[in-house]
């Protein structure tokens, strides 16, 4: 197929929307597809205008108004974006996404769309949300979503989670709306002998217990801190390592166990090597968050056969296979159940070799990139046939 790749900002750029429309990119053209990635920024004029009006909004109605919700920002950038995209004459396009993208695409031209969540969904899921959008905003969003989910032939979600709620916020086009994965975004996940290597050696009687965070009270870092201090009272030597922060925040004082491994970059051949080393040599990945999607960091975390502990919230239950691949608990209950469930288990290696085999298995199956955009890529070839 010859495919037009488009998302709410580069598409060939892997940093943009934590590397997923590059991830897809890549492998829609190793799988044999002719893919383009294709953004455009709006018209010079709109960013000024939409900040000046989110500066008026704030004085008179103490309302934020973000420019990226703001009708000509969108407009300008859907418009311009069409016109490349219909200079490259694709069979279909791909929008790996915010749907706003797709605004304005030709209706001539096959859409399809692939996403972790839609703006509702999201908006009622990180209060962050609300603070940076008026409900104006929201109402634009929600009609430019609307519009483009209706027009699109189908829309993949990556959690069962995810759909349901764009089901019932976008019920015209509930027909539309289907599940799909998303994958590990590791440029060469270990192999499964290396996996079994890493498995034998893990030092399950001093524990690692691997945070990834970029968000410190989102991500749940103080829950994190507190089942490593429950697991050292109940006589369990457990180490936390703490990846993706340079600084330590001021409310998380030193003690035993906590160690501060700062900011790792993947493009960094020596830091990658760092992180690929926890990877193999932590017990757990810890996810205590308070709010997510689909974290990409589970499906790394199972590459190498890391059982995931985290929260059941958002997305996870479709990541996490909860008693077999990893666990999950209510936020509220995490610190005080997650300490000595994880000491039941390593005091069994056969059971927690067992779910680390699962993981593994799981990143085989659903976890991995090549899996999903297969499926994604022959939905789209069976339905261009109809």
């Amino acid at each position: 197929m010859k495919l037009a790749l488009i998302s709410h900002g580069p598409a060939g750029d892997p940093r943009q929307f934590s590397g997923i429309p590059w991830h897809i990119l890549q492998e829609l053209r190793r799988q044999g597809h002719e893919v383009e990635p294709f953004d455009a920024k709006p018209a010079a004029w709109t960013l000024p205008w939409a900040q000046f009006k989110n500066r008026l909004s704030l004085k008179f109605s103490r309302q934020p108004h973000h420019p990226e919700a703001d009708p000509w920002v969108l407009r300008t950038r859907a418009l311009r974006l069409d016109r490349i995209v219909r200079a490259f004459r694709p069979d279909a396009v791909l929008c790996a996404g915010f749907p706003e993208a797709a605004a304005a695409i030709s209706a001539k031209l096959p859409l399809y769309v692939w996403m972790d969540a839609l703006y509702p969904t999201v908006r009622r899921s990180y209060p962050y949300f609300r603070d940076y959008y008026s409900e104006s905003d929201a109402r634009i969003l929600g009609q430019i979503e609307d519009g483009v989910l209706r027009r699109a032939r189908k829309v993949w979600l990556s959690s069962a989670w995810a759909a349901n709620e764009a089901k019932a916020d976008f019920p015209q086009a509930a027909v539309h709306i289907g599940v799909q994965s998303f994958g590990a975004n590791l440029p060469k996940p270990p192999t499964v002998d290396e996996v079994e290597k890493s498995l034998g050696a893990r030092n399950l009687a001093q524990p690692t217990l691997l945070f990834l965070v970029n968000e410190w009270e989102r991500k749940g870092g103080e829950t994190a801190v507190e089942t490593m201090r429950r697991l050292r009272e109940l006589g369990c030597p457990a180490k936390l390592a703490v990846v993706g922060l340079n600084k330590r925040p001021p409310s998380v004082s030193a003690e035993p166990g906590l160690e501060w491994m700062g900011r790792l970059d993947k493009s960094v051949p020596a830091e990658a090597q760092q992180l690929e080393k926890l990877l193999s040599e932590s017990a757990f990945l810890l996810l205590p968050t308070k709010a997510d999607c689909t974290p990409i960091a589970c499906h790394e975390a199972a590459a190498y056969g890391l059982p995931v502990l985290a929260t059941d919230v958002g997305g996870l239950s479709s990541t996490v296979d909860a008693g077999k691949s990893g666990m999950l608990w209510p936020v509220e209950k995490f610190a005080a159940e997650a300490p000595a469930w994880i000491t039941a288990l390593l005091a069994d290696r056969t059971r927690y070799e067992t779910m680390a085999r699962a993981a593994r298995h799981r990143f085989e199956a659903i976890g991995n990139w090549a899996v999903n955009v297969r499926a994604v890529a022959g939905a789209m070839a069976a339905d261009l046939k109809k």
